[in-house]
């Protein structure tokens, strides 16, 4: 006899349901963990604090709302209306030295009815126009009949020696070149008296001049114009004290940047003052030359100024809505100013001016944040920055938080 298997009890309804509302809320949940995972992090951090406004909740986005955003960039200082470079006093002066320019130990020239000859020597000239009183002298131990002498193929002396140690010959300027030149010497042909021998023997020949050292006639000097008074100069004067001999002292040439300001002979003693246009000026490095003609300078208590418009610091706008104001005035949010500038630890320092109110900034570091709920009023607003010291500043912004 066989036995019966009981028959299988079904799921109960309940059971079957319970399963089902499990199943929903872990689903839920997950959402919920996804949801918190991709939205900002400040959001969510007001969900999970329990401080997140219906507004803010219904949008699922930051509160966070940028009112201003600027790029000041370069703001310089000027504390008063001009601007003084001064300049070190210089001397200017010319050294003149007597100098060997060439040298033969001895030569022999003669010119018979049988032939002739001649000798060369050679002399150098380093600057033409500074090389004055060139003199060639020599020793003529045996003596007959005119002595010729050529320079660069110019005759400059032809005359009879008389003397053992004659008179140097003089040599003219406008014959000698840069360089090396070229001294002929030669004795006079016998012509009638063809049975004659003309001769000269030449010793200890030697060419001097007076070389003129003109190097300390001319000074140079730089100094320095920023951005800012590149931008601002509306009249540039030169003054200046010349302490020379007068009669002796020649023109005097200024140069700035190598446009000339000043050339003249001036009033030995005097205070100079000259007015040059400002476009001569640039933004950095400046040179200044004082270049004498002749004669002995001092050039004492030089001084250029600069003299400055008024300069006008930028202003930046931004409206502040009645909505925002009744938010920051109910506390529930703030408006904060950030500044943030370039790399560096050096001091920053100036004042802020919102809407006619001042505040200070006095600080090493890359960030200056300020809560300016006091400082707003509805509708337009505005912020100037007054430096104190050149600030280079990156961004402005204002925002609500």
């Amino acid at each position: 006899m066989s036995r019966l298997k009981p028959p299988k009890r079904p799921f109960s309804r309940k059971a079957q349901e319970a399963g089902a509302a499990a199943t929903l809320i872990a689903v839920i949940a997950l959402l919920i963990i996804f949801y918190l995972l991709f939205i900002p992090p400040s959001f969510r951090d007001q969900i999970l604090e329990g401080n997140v406004t219906e507004e803010g909740a219904a949008a699922g986005v930051s509160v966070n709302e940028t009112i201003l955003k600027a790029s000041p960039g370069t703001l310089s200082s000027i504390s008063s209306e001009e601007i003084e470079h001064n300049i070190p006093s210089v001397v200017l002066y010319a050294k003149e030295e007597s100098d060997v320019l060439g040298v033969l130990t001895a030569a022999t020239v003669k010119s018979s009815i049988f032939g002739k000859k001649t000798a060369s020597m050679y002399f150098t000239v380093e600057d033409p126009e500074n090389t004055e009183n060139i003199l060639l002298s020599f020793v003529d131990k045996k003596m007959k009949g005119a002595l010729i002498v050529k320079v660069n193929g110019n005759e400059v002396f032809n005359a009879e020696i008389t003397k053992e140690n004659p008179e140097p010959v003089r040599i003219n300027s406008k014959f000698v070149v840069r360089g090396e030149n070229k001294i002929e010497l030669a004795a006079e042909k016998s012509g009638a008296r063809f049975w004659r021998v003309n001769r000269h023997n030449l010793e200890n020949l030697q060419v001097t001049g007076n070389v003129k050292d003109i190097s300390q006639q001319m000074s140079r000097n730089i100094f320095i114009v920023s951005a800012t008074e590149k931008s601002n100069v509306k009249r540039a004067v030169l003054r200046f004290t010349p302490e020379c001999a007068t009669g002796k002292a020649g023109k005097l040439n200024v140069l700035i940047n190598q446009h000339s300001v000043y050339y003249s002979v001036p009033d030995c003693g005097g205070r100079i003052a000259i007015e040059f246009t400002p476009d001569v000026l640039r933004e950095g490095e400046n040179t200044i030359v004082f270049d004498s003609e002749k004669g002995n300078y001092l050039v004492d208590l030089i001084r250029i100024t600069s003299e400055l418009k008024e300069v006008l610091q930028p202003a930046y706008y931004f409206d502040i809505t009645e909505e925002t104001m009744e938010d920051v005035r109910d506390g529930k949010y703030n408006v904060m100013l950030t500044l943030t500038f370039t790399e560096g630890t050096e001091q920053k320092s100036g004042k802020i001016n919102i809407n006619g109110r001042e505040t200070s900034l006095f600080q090493r570091e890359r960030t200056y944040s300020k809560n300016i709920n006091d400082y707003i009023i509805e509708g337009n607003n505005a912020i100037k920055i007054v430096p104190e010291t050149a600030l280079e500043i990156v961004s402005l912004d204002v925002v609500k938080e």
